[in-house]
């Protein structure tokens, strides 16, 4: 055991730069206790000294990712950086100098709830400390010495949460605030593809199939052996930049005890347990925002029509200070501006009728902009006693942003509901809604606005009671499609179409994800059907996957009796039979040890490359169609015509002879993540193969300036490099818990590890236990803590 204190210094020799700041962190005390693996329980007398112990550790760990966002939000890139390749960086600040997050942040800090106040300024003032007793020279992480390093305000870490809020909402959208600028005045041009991937971004969110990912499953006492409620969190979060959960567990005695995973700037935790209940997270489709298009009065750009009255848009002046490289930055002032919806935008690179004409501009209106409630959300579902009193907390907090909430309880409940924010409209909104291409509504005709509805958080928003909800005794799960098939049998159906999406195909990994909460995965369920812990953490990790499954001996067999005649490839003869010997010994599983797994992802690939529906119609993948009284087992089975798989197959096999692969290459020597300089190999594989374990790639995990991965050169068509499949998102903070007559029996991991500093222990510890598919126990009591081998206790107190 190490034990070591740490007295901060007094207001009046602190090293932040101002009196104010020193005060702010006055007065706190917490014990941060660390067992392995780094993990912080983080033990204090009250409410506000337990965040500023999280606050504290949380800098300990990842300092430069909340540091960083900080500077966004204040609209301070280009001060520091420049503008940016393609002015990205000026897009940036012009946007969220435009968004007025800091305005509306100190509004919100002005009427905080003491006990709002309370949390935030301690974690504030926890952040704070590390910094003036560490020195921004020697933080740990990416930033390291970075010029804009400073202490952090309660405002700053409101604006930052607002900008979480914006997050799977309209948050891509910034860059193109920036952009929209009246007919015949100077534009702020930022590069097509960033333009067009916003949208791709937007597209992707509502539709269930972004990054931004997750599982989730409630298991209730039908269904557990122990005959109480068990969880599986498994959120797929980026590896690298901002969005990197941070595991952690806070604890006031006789007031809060609390476990789980948590991201930069938001105390308490978002996914995690209790000794009561258990819930997580998925990111919902449907739609957080409605865009508007306006009629402009002819020869006034900034004047629009509302019900066939003129109406002037707002200006605001934003001024921007630019690091030019030489001297003092340089101020550069636009004016942006607003309708009543909200901010104009640009989307001519859709089509030059969407770019603000002198005949009509595009807004839009957000329902998280104005969620002042995160802060509080966490925390009131923390002190929950069931999964009912979750339930409870939500109707009144309404603070959930844009994700389903998955809960069990020690009772043996199973909750499910999507609240996510989403506008209210009228019938006849709804019909335009859907009838345009974009989903924009005609802002000049006031019927279009949101609908007032009682009992919302603020009008225009449906009310938590409208929206889908369910309660069962044996499961609820969600894998990011809409909220209508939460479990196997039953439907949740006749809500807004801006909730989601009803009636329409399942994703491959949600049907997969069926599939292992019925057992797939051979030792996971006893002869009843029923759940252990270490049966939720070998299911979720499953290597088994739905495409091959349904597919791969139909391939197998297809290309057997091509024998050997050759394929057509794109004009390329190509002979199958070496392909289909490694398809034919393959184990049909995504695991660092199996030979095969490459050549089917690329098989896969390929198709769904040619053919964007092809996992959710029949086709060229699937013989059975869709059908919506049978959404979780359809479209399934081959198709009668193999020839889209044998091209596939054929293009897969072309395409890793090109970049150097043997047909029956070990996974892990082509699919591995980086830590320093060591190649740790990652199991999983893309959803589009139908895996409950996702990893990925993504050039822009975040909104971070932290460096990513060079990934290698990209190949057309596939996410195969010339250096493999280098992973940085996926599989994040697994959570598997159940209750149990003798407590619950918690295991995790932190697939990334907890700290971000290369010379830390924790820096790539807990990667190289995913590696082997390794859960750890997440310990929770006081003897679990206090006989932990590898205990350290920091104790930590402001004068």
């Amino acid at each position: 055991m190490i034990f070591s204190s740490l007295i901060l210094p007094s207001p009046a020799s602190a090293d932040p730069a101002t009196s104010d700041e020193a005060r702010a962190f006055a007065g706190y005390s917490a014990v941060i206790r660390r067992t392995s693996y780094g993990v912080p329980h983080v033990l204090a007398t009250s409410l506000g000294n337990v965040t500023f112990g999280q606050g504290y550790a949380f800098a300990q760990d990842r300092f430069c990712d909340l540091a960083d966002q900080i500077v966004k939000v204040r609209g301070e890139r280009s001060r520091w950086y420049g503008p940016g390749a393609g002015d990205m960086n000026l897009a940036s600040d012009f946007g969220y100098k435009a968004l007025g997050l800091v305005e509306l942040a100190r509004a919100q800090e002005a009427r905080l709830t003491a006990e709002e106040r309370e949390l935030a300024s301690g974690y504030v003032a926890g952040f704070n400390a590390f910094l003036a007793t560490t020195g921004a020279a020697r933080v740990p992480g990416w930033c390291r010495g970075a010029p804009w390093i400073a202490p952090i305000t309660v405002v700053d870490l409101l604006a930052y949460q607002r900008d979480l809020a914006l997050l799977a909402s309209g948050n891509p959208l910034v860059p193109l605030i920036a952009a929209a600028s009246p007919p015949g005045t100077a534009a702020l041009s930022i590069p097509p593809s960033a333009a067009a991937d916003a949208l791709e971004q937007l597209d992707a969110q509502q539709s269930g199939k972004a990054g931004l990912g997750s599982n989730g499953w409630a298991i209730g006492a039908d269904k557990s052996v122990h005959g109480k409620g068990m969880l599986v969190a498994n959120p797929h979060f980026p590896w690298q930049g901002e969005l990197k959960f941070w595991e952690s567990h806070l604890t006031v005695p006789n007031k809060l005890n609390v476990y789980g995973g948590s991201l930069a700037g938001l105390p308490g935790v978002q996914i995690g347990f209790t000794d009561k209940v258990a819930w997580t997270h998925t990111v919902a489709t449907g739609q957080r925002f409605t865009y508007y298009y306006v009629d402009l009065v002819e020869g006034s750009p900034t004047t629009y029509y509302v019900d066939g009255a003129a109406e002037a848009m707002t200006g605001k002046q934003v001024t921007v200070l630019v690091n030019t490289g030489s001297g003092a930055p340089v101020p550069v002032t636009r004016t942006m501006w607003s309708t009543r919806y909200g901010p104009v935008i640009d989307l001519s690179f859709v089509d030059p009728s969407f770019g603000w004409t002198r005949e009509q501009a595009m807004t839009y209106h957000d329902a998280n902009l104005d969620n002042d409630r995160m802060l509080r959300q966490w925390f009131t579902i923390a002190r929950a006693q069931d999964a009912a009193g979750v339930r409870d907390a939500i109707s009144r907090d309404q603070g959930i942003p844009w994700v389903n909430t998955i809960v069990s309880d020690a009772k043996g409940n199973a909750f499910y509901t999507d609240s996510a924010q989403t506008p209210a409209l009228r019938q006849s909104s709804i019909e335009e809604w859907a009838a345009h291409p974009l989903g924009a509504l005609n802002g000049s005709d006031s019927s279009n606005a949101w609908l007032a509805v009682p009992g919302a958080r603020s009008p225009g928003l449906i009310p938590f009671a409208q929206q889908p909800q369910t309660t069962r005794r044996d499961y609820v799960f969600n894998s990011n499609d809409s909220h209508w098939v939460p479990h196997q049998t039953q439907r949740l159906t006749g809500f807004s179409p801006l909730q989601g999406p009803e009636g329409t195909p399942l994703s491959v990994r949600t049907r997969q994800n069926l599939k292992l909460i019925q057992g797939r995965e051979p030792g996971t369920v006893d002869s009843r059907g029923r759940f252990s812990v270490a049966g939720l953490g070998t299911a979720i990790l499953s290597g088994s996957n739905y495409t091959a499954d349904e597919l791969a001996a139909a391939t197998v067999s297809a290309c057997r009796a091509q024998g050997g005649t050759p394929i057509d490839v794109d004009g390329t003869p190509v002979d199958l039979r070496p392909g289909c010997d490694v398809l034919a010994a393959w184990d049909k599983r995504f695991e660092t040890t199996s030979r095969g797994a490459v050549l089917w992802r690329e098989t896969i690939f390929s198709v769904t490359g040619g053919s964007m529906s092809a996992l959710n119609e029949a086709g060229p993948l699937f013989g059975v169609a869709f059908n919506p009284a049978s959404p979780t087992n359809t479209p399934r089975g081959a198709p009668d015509d193999p020839a889209a798989l044998l091209e596939g197959l054929g293009r897969a096999m072309q395409r890793m002879r090109a970049l150097g692969f043997a047909l029956n290459v070990r996974m892990d020597a082509v699919q591995y993540t980086l830590k320093g300089s060591d190649r740790i190999p990652v199991p999983g594989s893309t959803e589009d193969v139908g895996i409950a374990n996702m990893a990925e790639y993504s050039p822009a995990p975040g909104t971070s300036l932290e460096p990513v991965f060079d990934a290698g050169t990209p190949v057309p068509g596939t996410d195969l490099t010339t250096k493999g499949y280098v992973i940085n998102y996926g599989t994040s903070f697994l959570l598997t818990i159940g209750y149990t007559a003798q407590g619950l029996d918690a295991k995790c991991i932190l697939t990334f590890s907890e700290s971000t500093d290369p010379a830390s222990p924790n820096f790539a510890d807990q990667t190289r236990l995913y590696a082997q598919k390794k859960l750890r126990d997440c310990k929770w009591t006081e003897s679990q803590i206090s006989g932990d081998p590898a205990l350290s206790i920091k104790v930590v107190v402001s004068l």
